[in-house]
């Protein structure tokens, strides 16, 4: 026994020795193999490969041809204008224009059709969504109490109107990083939008709760969050797995990253306010008068609900123990300590909940409660939206330090280290101190990432999958490129464009739209989806990674809800401006978080007229999601999002079919197309409308039988117009066919 016993006086001395450990932090050395790894060699624009005119072709038949395979024939024109439409707009095309592009001759009848829709401000709302899913914005907080972020709108207008403008995608990196420290020497506008621009490092989840919080503890998750924003949307590397500890497969230490973090170091939340003293009274002005109309109605429904909820009380408190009840009974001021305590723990059994008075509440009163509640919901209508202010970081004089953390805990800091980058993806020498200078070592032509991630993400959302097939690990772990020469070239063509416009200037560089045009000018793009595949191609291209042939796409969520909408015609195409909540199914409504009453939780948003607009104009709460959206993949917002997954299960099927979404739009749909002279001409103008193409024979035939003998089931059914529902009703089994949700 007492060997044993001098087991805890070994263990004590080993925590002593570890306490005691020298606090100090040294980075591993950087070897030669560490610098090698293709990602961190900075790209060089490599020779085209000869035999086709457009770049792109060359370097994707090169390989082609290495294997002895040939590309697919270039598809046909319906299918083209509808592929470009969702891929530059994630519209469907109207079947105006469709039949516009089909019977043009023009040799440059393509490239006008690209050139409109690059123009056009949907082509900002589709890109914004794909950068919007990489930062994890939302419009609420997230965790338990999910609260609102109600400037936060702001900075997705900011993203939309800063591609459909082309803002160099350098200056807008800059912007986000560090539009706080450019706005200084601005005004007005301009000052706005960089304020705005920082939103980017308030994008991602964060727990804002009352009581017992650490606030280094809430600091340190704030800077977490910058810090891999960053890493995952730009780097497109794991940043945030050293952390804890040194990178355990790519050469980033744990003093990269907090280095990295130094930058932010300084950097805190700010809502910086640009309303004028005009709107600021308004706004209070509206306030006051809400509230003044309120407190008689608030008064009532208290007087109404004080019996009730003393009753329920009374009920709660006969179950308690003697103790208990005489503690209560007691005055406050007169109660022992042992009383006092007693009565706080007590207090959470006997809190009355809104629930329990209405269970009580007699069927006279709860009619009258309701009555006057939808009175308080009437006058609450008025309220203003808040006045102007950017969702912001901002730069304080002086930045505090920043110290390494042992296994990421913010009390056990080791050595103090300055603002620095990332060591192996440095591209000069030098002490950069401010996130100016974070943005300067990020856009630099020498970087080895930027571009590469960009051009990646670029080339992953308009053919299926990245050439790097892993978007945010351009790491040791993550995929290699299947054509590492096209990468490089795009990445240098973006940075130092070769090309010229018609005017024969050179192209201003870091254009992602010329990028966009690039891409889908290629004949690779233009390829066929549906050909067969030869045996030898299965063999040598299994998965179609050489392309070979377009790979088939199935539409996003928030694409298949515009395309409804779009097919319905009943899209409202406003652009910007705050963000609509549409009416929530009450299954969805009982998700949002209160402890009080639910009312007045989601107010949606009066005009009827815009619960229609595209989906990223929908407020984005991060516990409640649409569930069209939620069940064809919309992501949750809590961690970056690179590449949304392609799920297929049966409620997508059920909520098509059965949803409101589905239904509404299918009702709308057989309303425009009703007037068609024939059943046969509506059958044309659904399938124009839904598919952007006329029905095949033997879809005209199975529709017309349809329409036929479903409205002859409906009028055994006694429906009211039975002609008008098998109409409805084959709508929405064109929206449910696959070729709806995929893009060929």
């Amino acid at each position: 026994m007492k060997r044993y016993a001098v087991l805890p006086l070994l263990m004590l001395a080993v925590v002593v020795r570890v306490r005691a450990a020298d606090p100090s932090y040294s980075d591993p050395e950087l070897t030669a193999a560490d610098r090698a790894h293709w990602a961190f060699v900075p790209p060089k624009r490599p020779p085209v490969p000869t035999g086709e005119a457009h770049p792109i072709d060359a370097f994707i038949r090169a390989k082609l041809t290495a294997k002895k395979l040939k590309p697919s024939p270039e598809a046909d024109r319906a299918t083209l204008i509808r592929r470009l439409s969702f891929d530059l707009h994630g519209l469907p095309p109207t079947p105006e224009q469709v039949e516009k592009f089909v019977a043009d001759t023009d040799a440059k009848a393509y490239e006008k059709v690209v050139d409109d829709l690059l123009a056009s401000p949907h082509f900002g709302e589709r890109w914004a969504q794909h950068w919007l899913d990489l930062v994890r914005f939302a419009e609420s907080n997230g965790f338990e109490i999910d609260s609102d972020r109600p400037h936060a709108w702001k900075y997705r207008d900011y993203v939309i109107k800063s591609f459909n403008d082309d803002k160099p995608y350098d200056r807008f990196l800059t912007e986000q990083l560090a539009g706080d420290l450019l706005a200084k020497d601005k005004t007005g506008k301009d000052a706005e939008e960089l304020w705005v621009a920082t939103g980017m490092h308030r994008c991602g989840p964060i727990q804002v709760v009352s009581g017992n919080v650490d606030p280094a503890e809430n600091r340190q998750e704030q800077l977490t969050e910058m810090v891999n924003g960053v890493g995952s949307a730009v780097l497109g590397l794991t940043l945030a797995c050293a952390r804890c500890h040194d990178h355990k497969f790519d050469p980033i230490s744990a003093g990269d990253y907090y280095r990295m973090q130094a930058f932010f170091a300084g950097a805190k939340y700010r809502d910086v306010d640009f309303a004028s003293k005009d709107e600021r009274d308004a706004f209070n002005k509206a306030q006051a008068g809400v509230k003044a109309k309120l407190e008689p109605l608030k008064a009532k429904v208290a007087k109404l609900d004080a019996p009730y909820r003393a009753t329920v009380r009374e009920a709660k408190l006969a179950k308690q123990t003697e103790a208990i009840r005489t503690a209560v009974a007691t005055p406050a001021d007169k109660r022992t300590a042992e009383q006092k305590k007693l009565v706080k723990d007590a207090d959470p059994v006997l809190k009355v909940t809104w629930d329990e008075v209405l269970e009580v509440m007699s069927d006279a009163d709860r009619a009258t409660r309701a009555g006057w509640k939808r009175e308080m919901e009437k006058i609450e209508e008025a309220l203003l939206p808040p006045p102007s202010a950017a969702w912001a970081v901002s730069a304080d004089k002086t930045d505090p330090p920043t110290h390494v953390l042992k296994r990421g805990d913010v009390k056990k800091k080791l050595s103090a280290i300055p603002p620095g980058v990332v060591r192996v993806a440095a591209v000069k020498a030098g002490e950069p101190k401010t996130r100016l200078d974070l943005a300067q070592w990020l856009t630099d032509p020498a970087h080895p990432l930027t571009a590469r991630v960009t051009v990646n993400r670029l080339w992953q959302h308009h053919f299926g999958r990245g050439i790097v097939n892993t978007p945010n690990d351009f790491g040791t772990r993550g995929d290699k490129p299947t054509h590492p020469e096209l990468l490089d070239w795009l990445a240098a063509e973006l940075m130092q464009p070769t090309s010229r416009d018609r005017k024969g200037t050179s192209e201003k560089p870091w254009s992602l739209k010329r990028i966009h045009k690039l891409m889908v000018m290629s004949k690779t793009y233009r390829q066929a989806s549906g050909m067969p595949v030869s045996a030898e191609a299965r063999a040598a291209d299994p998965e179609n990674t050489l392309l070979g042939r377009m790979n088939r796409r199935r539409l996003d969520a928030e694409a298949i809800r515009d395309a409804l909408l779009t097919a319905s015609g009943e899209l409202n195409r406003a652009t910007y401006g705050r963000s609509v909540r549409v009416p929530l199914e009450k299954e969805v409504y009982d998700l949002l978080f209160t402890e009080d009453e639910p009312d007045g939780l989601w107010r949606v948003t009066p005009d009827a007229r815009q619960h229609t607009r595209r989906s990223i104009y929908l407020f984005a709460k991060r516990n409640v999601r649409q569930p069209l959206l939620e069940a064809f993949d919309q992501p949750d917002t809590l961690g970056p999002c690179a590449a949304r997954g392609t799920s297929t299960f049966a409620p997508q099927a059920l909520i098509l079919m059965n949803g409101p979404v589905g239904r509404e739009a299918a009702a709308k749909l057989a309303e425009r197309v009703a007037s068609a002279k024939s059943p046969a001409d509506r059958v044309t103008a659904i399938y124009a409308r839904a598919l952007g193409r006329p029905p095949r024979a033997a879809e005209a035939t199975a529709a017309a039988a349809f329409l036929t003998s479903q409205a002859e089931l409906l009028r055994k059914e006694k429906a009211a117009d039975p002609d008008r529902a098998a109409l409805v009703d084959l709508c929405l089994a064109v929206f449910n066919v696959s070729e709806f949700v995929y893009a060929k």
